[in-house]
């Protein structure tokens, strides 16, 4: 089956590396007026980038305490989240029940809840999940999700601490799912499998919108969707997002860059 080129969405990627610069400006011109020596940690801001581990739930419990600690809130890892076009194409495809896989601290789930659907939000750090459950989330962030002509009654939201390669947690079948930025992070001899696991837990009509972030990107080259590969050996359907209410199963591929 031949495989469509993805098309690479700019948006607001750049500002997580601004963000990441800023960072490191404010803590030097920090160390340099109180004169004493930062901890290794942020010096190198180890706590930063996401844990190599993608099977051990104690490390992402502390990666995610540590985002929230030093000011890295929802509103930052929810940037891409624009989900007017999104929302639009699972009303057209009847969807109802939705999986967000590996959904971390964001309050997407809870959202898409605001637009009428059944919402999962899963992931494997049960404290991402608490953090989550628990921000203060007002009406007014909707604004940053979707345009309030598409919110709706009757959504519901639950958050579930689980590892994406045990089918016995939330099983589905989902009409949809949603993994942002998560299946990335498996080693490739591993993403494969995860990528099943999840397609396993998929309606046989679904839709999956997988969005991979390529931060190594620089032009004229052309990002990178690293699960693209694994979706065209087997033999998805693979569109872009102006075509996604396609019909049957298909795999929505966005990417970031920045």
């Amino acid at each position: 089956m031949r495989c469509t080129i993805l098309n690479a969405t700019r948006g607001k990627a750049t500002l997580f590396s601004s963000f990441r610069r800023w960072l490191k400006k404010r803590h030097a011109a920090n160390t340099e007026s109180v004169r004493t020596p930062p901890e290794p940690e942020d010096d190198d801001l180890v706590w930063f980038h996401p844990p190599c581990d993608v099977h051990n739930h104690t490390v992402w419990d502390s990666y995610w305490q540590d985002q929230v600690t030093h000011g890295l809130t929802p509103p930052l890892f929810d940037m891409f989240c624009h989900d007017d076009p999104l929302i639009e194409c699972l009303i057209m495809r009847g969807a109802k029940t939705l999986l967000c896989a590996g959904s971390g601290i964001s309050q997407e789930p809870r959202a898409l809840a605001a637009a009428g659907f059944e919402v999962i939000a899963m992931d494997l750090s049960p404290r991402a999940m608490h953090l989550a459950e628990t921000w203060q989330f007002s009406p007014m962030e909707l604004d940053r999700f979707f345009s309030k002509e598409l919110r709706a009654t009757g959504g519901t939201v639950r958050f579930v601490s689980g590892d994406i390669l045990d089918c016995s947690v939330c099983p589905g079948p989902f009409d949809a799912i949603i993994e942002r930025r998560m299946l990335q992070l498996f080693p490739s001899e591993e993403r494969g499998i995860a990528l099943d696991m999840l397609a396993s837990r998929l309606r046989s009509d679904g839709l999956f919108l997988s969005h991979c972030h390529d931060g190594r990107w620089r032009p004229p080259g052309k990002p990178v969707h690293q699960v693209e590969k694994f979706f065209c050996d087997r033999g998805w359907t693979i569109r872009f997002c102006e075509t996604a209410n396609q019909v049957g199963r298909v795999a929505w591929l966005q990417m970031s860059t920045g």
